[in-house]
């Protein structure tokens, strides 16, 4: 399938934003490099005074008088006005003066986006949708993969020039497409079969764990019942301090605890994590596909 490149969508706000362009392609392995060219325009805030109709008030004092039938000691009575200050506040039409913020243009944006792929032999598999969205000047990013391969950002650079109202951004990518294989086979039922038996722990992961591709993070508390347990022992295991047996659906993992430098207690609590060796922050579709396992177990 030769390589797409659409147009997604092109967003222009007339006041309160930038405006956005956004351009999709699916590299699907028959080039390894594209450029795309997007247009936009950075606006900046400025503010007026207007006079837009409004309500006000006024403040009134009047006297407010009310019959009042009044008798002395004697019993002659007579009619007297009692009287007393109400305020009232009275509305009006009027005008009132506001502070109000509209969007100017700044500066038009022209980007140039230039993406190098590091591929794969096989490309069979390759499908991937990369998405490059600028809202002013602001790039953004993103990836809706086809979860065969870790997306590794080797590199990116940005380069600015300003001409005649012009702001010309170059932005470069380098994509590195690792196969994901070992990473679900290992990861993606998690860890399984967690037993402790006269001090030697057994677990069990998919097919093809080893501790070349993968971190096998260990900690060892000493439960306690009321209060917080207490850590014994935390970090990665090295290659001789665990046995690993492959079958063809999943691997094996015993670790003889006494072998670790510490004494077992009683009652531990052992929380394993088991990590694929991949810088994730550098992962553009980082959550697409699962690089970790957790277990926790307490043993009495």
């Amino acid at each position: 399938m030769k390589l797409i490149t659409t147009i997604l969508m092109v967003l222009s706000f007339s006041v309160s934003a930038d405006t956005t362009d956004m351009r999709t392609f699916l590299l699907s392995g028959d080039t390894n490099s594209v450029s795309l060219n997007l247009s936009t325009e950075k606006t900046r805030t400025e503010y007026r005074w207007v006079n837009i109709p409004s309500t006000c008030y006024r403040t009134v004092t009047r006297r407010v008088c009310r019959p009042v039938r009044q008798c002395d000691n004697r019993g002659n009575c007579r009619t007297i006005n009692r009287c007393r200050p109400v305020t009232q506040r009275i509305p009006y039409r009027c005008m009132r003066s506001v502070r109000q913020s509209y969007e100017v243009l700044d500066y038009i944006v022209e980007t140039t986006a230039s993406f190098d792929f590091a591929l794969p032999q096989d490309l069979s598999a390759v499908r991937e949708e990369m998405t490059l969205k600028m809202v002013g000047e602001r790039a953004q990013l993103s990836v809706n993969s086809s979860k065969n391969f870790f997306l590794v950002l080797d590199a990116q650079n940005r380069v600015e020039r300003r001409e005649s109202g012009v702001k010309y951004v170059d932005l470069t990518y380098k994509v590195r497409l690792v196969s994901a294989e070992a990473a679900k086979n290992v990861l993606d039922s998690g860890i399984q079969n967690v037993r402790l038996t006269s001090g030697v722990l057994t677990f069990s992961l998919g097919a093809g764990f080893n501790l070349n591709d993968f971190t096998q993070q260990i900690r060892i508390y000493k439960n306690r019942r009321l209060g917080s347990d207490t850590l014994l022992l935390d970090r990665n295991l090295a290659s001789n301090e665990a046995d690993i047996q492959q079958t063809n659906n999943a691997s094996a993992i015993s670790i003889d605890l006494s072998e670790l430098g510490i004494s077992l207690p009683s009652k531990m609590r052992v929380i394993l994590d088991t990590k694929y060796n991949i810088d994730i922050n550098k992962v553009l579709n980082r959550g697409e596909i699962k690089t970790e396992a957790s277990a926790n177990w307490i043993f009495r």
